[in-house]
């Protein structure tokens, strides 16, 4: 539709400035963060404003530990402020189920694979939305890895916008066919690391490990010995299904919260310490824990409760 050369937003802090502003100023250096992922969600609202479709399908993808969820809510709430009405859809609810998906070598079910969802299905209702304003969404039952049985029906009136969420969201099998004008594609991750004068203190793909761990932690019960054990496949995933296709986007979003290993130490470390000795991961375990232990500590209490970060430590404003 709009492409904009995928740039996005770079933040020039190293860790030095990071820890001093972290200490003595923490408010600024928070308000400031959140202020520009405000600003750049709000600049790609405008320029949907300005479009002539009256309806529009935002489809919006990302690595894991990115905050796209948190991404769509937010980008829902700059739409709203022009008064366009979003519905907001999760291409999870259209996985085929454990007993329909590939295997992956070790016989687990690959839930990565673009093809372990329902992709006729999901574009059938990109169609239905565009041709008739409406369709039925299936929802998925992720306690019994299958689909359940309740469906939900949604309306898209003229002024409106759907915005479609999941990893393979800017894979063209789902956009090849589609009106062109009414398409929108964003691509959300952490698009950069933090580095001290020599070289990275933690780079992009650990700080999203450590909001991974932290989140799925507390609400996916999901032991820290797990997360590492199944880091390196949902990797591989990403640059199987996701990578190939983030330069095909109209937009690109800097996910990264520059603070927040002043933050996440807190809620980490103690996480971390965990992990045996004896880990085939302890190298990676240990890593992490010196790096993290080199930032200054900011009280999760100053955090906004609309932050991103609140996808992964909690006690936001949104649902999640």
């Amino acid at each position: 539709m709009m492409n904009y050369l995928n740039t996005y937003r770079r933040y020039a802090y190293d860790l030095d400035r990071i820890n001093y502003e972290a200490k003595h100023e923490p408010e600024r250096l928070i308000g400031l963060n959140e202020n520009l992922l405000k600003t750049d969600l709000g600049f790609i609202a405008d320029r949907l404003y300005e479009a002539k479709e009256d309806r529009h399908i935002v489809l919006l993808s990302g690595p894991s530990g990115s905050g796209k969820t948190t991404c769509v809510k937010k980008l829902g709430d700059e739409l709203k402020r022009h008064e366009i009405d979003v519905i907001q859809i999760s291409m999870d609810d259209f996985y085929l189920g454990a007993d329909k998906v590939g295997r992956l070598p070790d016989g687990r079910p690959d839930f990565e694979s673009v093809y372990a969802l329902d992709i006729p299905l999901i574009k059938k209702t990109m169609d239905n939305l565009l041709t008739y304003g409406e369709c039925v969404i299936p929802k998925y039952d992720f306690t019994k890895s299958m689909r359940s049985e309740k469906t939900k029906k949604v309306r898209l009136e003229k002024n409106s916008a759907v915005i479609i969420e999941g990893i393979h969201a800017l894979n063209p099998v789902f956009s090849e066919g589609m009106p062109v004008g009414n398409v929108v594609k964003l691509y959300v991750s952490v698009k950069q690391g933090i580095k001290d004068s020599e070289d990275y203190v933690l780079t992009n793909r650990e700080l999203r490990f450590i909001r991974r761990l932290v989140r799925d932690h507390s609400y996916r019960r999901v032991e820290p010995s797990h997360m590492l054990s199944m880091w390196d496949s949902v990797v591989s995933g990403e640059k199987k299904y996701i990578r190939p296709y983030r330069y095909t986007s109209d937009f690109t979003i800097n996910s990264i919260h520059i603070y927040e290993p002043c933050v996440m130490k807190a809620f980490a470390l103690g996480l971390l310490s965990e992990i045996s000795p004896e880990s085939p991961h302890i190298e990676f375990v240990e890593h992490l824990k010196s790096s993290l232990d080199r930032f200054e500590d900011i009280d999760s209490d100053l955090i906004p409760q609309d932050s991103l970060l609140r996808e992964f430590i909690g006690g936001g404003s949104y649902d999640y």
